[in-house]
């Protein structure tokens, strides 16, 4: 697409390995286009201008004083995620803007990352996370409509980690994105500890605002995803794909629970990256996920709706994962919402906060990047 057929101009910040999926899921989109790229490492700015026929800058700034951009993608570590964000949303006059997950270590940086896209009215996605696929909202639709009757509760087999981006953001969609009232928490560590080696994973309990209970569990067991339950029936999903079940009256000792599959409930096969394989024109598809996570800005754009993985969504979700932190540091006491102390911090795991290339070698860093071509 020529660039000026392009209903959507896309500049990037950063265009290393995640980067440059974004990148790709944009060129893979009709209404977009990346134009522009801004990166301080030469060598990967070099290989994404060439890749994307892009014009090149050192710094977002200097891109934003000479692009005309609609949307901005900052795809970064997690300690360069705050200022960058804010920067696009004050300097760079775009229509939207992207970042990658977790939006924040400190939530006090996440407040103001909320703050400066909020009050100009910029919608924010938070990043290529689960809460984004398309069968996902699909299934909320379909439990929206009484699917399963009145929802009672929510159980996520899977411990809260990137403080909360992808586990949290999906049970907010299913609880109609209430608030959070209170939590309790604990950890599978030290919740004293600064990351991930320390505290390993977060469990707890989950009270929304609108009176539906939440249950994470910390440890990893046979089961995975998470489970809706509702007053006539259970959603099920690995947060790919899913099923429905509906209660059966006198039901058989063979049927689970007194639960019966709904097999006429179904969606479309999800594609994971290696799913997708090489195109014709030599590049790996970035999957699903991603592309819905693209459409979503797009979509939010045209519409004036939020974005399926909003900053709003991804702030909540980090401040819920810090509260059950909190509460697993107090002795597992109840912590109500909003948290006083906006100081807190959660680290995320150290190769989401630093550079991948400085944390992993230049060798094994250009062998990633070179994943996303063939040849």
């Amino acid at each position: 697409m020529a660039e000026d057929e392009a209903k959507y101009k896309v500049g990037m910040v950063g265009c290393g390995r995640q980067g440059t999926q974004h990148a790709r899921g944009f060129t893979l989109l009709p209404e977009t286009r990346v134009v522009a790229i801004a990166d301080p490492d030469p060598d990967n700015l070099a290989l994404a201008c060439r890749r994307f026929d892009a014009r090149g800058y050192a710094t977002a700034e200097e891109m934003y004083e000479n692009e005309d951009l609609d949307i901005v993608d900052c795809v970064l570590p997690v300690k360069y995620n705050p200022d960058m964000v804010v920067l696009a949303a004050e300097r760079s006059g775009a229509k939207g803007i992207v970042s990658e997950k977790p939006i924040a270590a400190k939530l006090s940086d996440a407040d103001r990352m909320l703050e400066a896209c909020v009050s100009r009215g910029i919608p924010w996605q938070g990043g290529n996370v689960n809460r984004s696929i398309s069968q996902m909202w699909e299934a909320r639709e379909m439990i929206e409509a009484g699917e399963i009757g009145e929802v009672v509760s929510i159980s996520m087999f899977q411990a809260i980690t990137q403080c909360g981006a992808q586990t949290l953001g999906v049970g907010h969609l299913f609880v109609g994105d209430s608030e959070v009232e209170e939590v309790i928490g604990w950890t599978n560590g030290d919740p004293f500890g600064a990351g991930d080696e320390d505290y390993k994973g977060i469990g707890g309990h989950i009270r929304y605002a609108n009176g539906i209970e939440c249950f994470v569990h910390s440890k990893p067991g046979a089961a995975r995803g998470l489970i809706v339950t509702g007053s006539k029936g259970v959603f099920v999903t690995d947060m790919f794909n899913g099923r429905f079940y509906r209660s059966v009256e006198n039901a058989g000792r063979d049927v689970l629970w007194g639960l019966k599959h709904d097999e006429s409930k179904t969606f479309k096969p999800f594609r994971r990256s290696s799913d997708g394989g090489y195109d014709d024109d030599g590049w790996l598809y970035p999957g699903d996920r991603l592309m819905d996570s693209m459409r979503s800005i797009v979509e939010a754009i045209e519409q004036g709706i939020e974005p399926r993985a909003s900053g709003t969504i991804q702030h909540r979700s980090l401040e819920v994962a810090m509260a059950m932190r909190e509460s697993a540091r107090r002795g597992r006491v109840p912590v109500r919402l909003p948290l006083e102390d906006r100081s807190l911090t959660l680290m995320p795991q150290r190769y989401r906060w630093d550079n991948k290339k400085l944390l992993h070698g230049e060798e094994w860093y250009a062998e990633e990047i070179g994943r996303a071509t063939r040849g």
